[in-house]
């Protein structure tokens, strides 16, 4: 039996996949005793630009139903949908891919060589891990040693 991430994540992809978005990451939390779903969405195109408040709202309200309807939240809960912003976090092969030669920010589920933190480019990504280059180093890292990785937004200038 899979977790409740899986089954909502499982009840979310085909929604957003009809409305062009697709799911950047899920969080579940609480909040005033009552279970927190957070999820991130973008347009699965990112070239078309990002995704709108109306469309965040559209999607809260159809998987808000379908949750409901499915009765896969056994408790009180508070459901929000919203973008990812300009330092997302990316979790899934297909964003390390996507993101590569970017500059990401990875923390580390333990220390390694005194480091629990590494800051970045993406210079590959595949399934047994990535590596980022960083200050003429190169770190490969498994997958499952990394806790949370988040895109380093770079403005026009800089």
């Amino acid at each position: 039996m899979g977790t409740l991430e899986d089954a909502i994540e499982k009840l979310a992809e085909p929604v957003l996949a009809r409305m062009g978005l697709e799911l950047v990451d899920l969080e579940l939390g609480r909040t005033g005793g009552r279970l927190l779903v957070r999820l991130f969405i973008d347009r699965a195109n990112r070239e078309a630009g990002g995704v709108s408040v109306r469309e965040c709202g559209d999607f809260n309200l159809a998987l808000g139903r379908l949750l409901d309807v499915e009765g896969v939240l056994q408790e009180s809960h508070v459901l929000e949908v919203s973008s990812p912003g300009l330092d997302r976090r990316i979790r899934k092969l297909r964003d390390f891919r996507r993101h590569q030669g970017e500059t990401v920010t990875v923390h580390l589920k333990a220390p390694r060589d005194g480091r629990k933190k590494v800051k970045g480019r993406i210079a590959l990504a595949d399934e047994d891990g990535i590596t980022i280059e960083a200050q003429g180093l190169s770190f490969r890292l498994r997958h499952d040693e990394i806790s949370r990785a988040n895109l380093e937004y770079r403005f026009e200038d800089e």
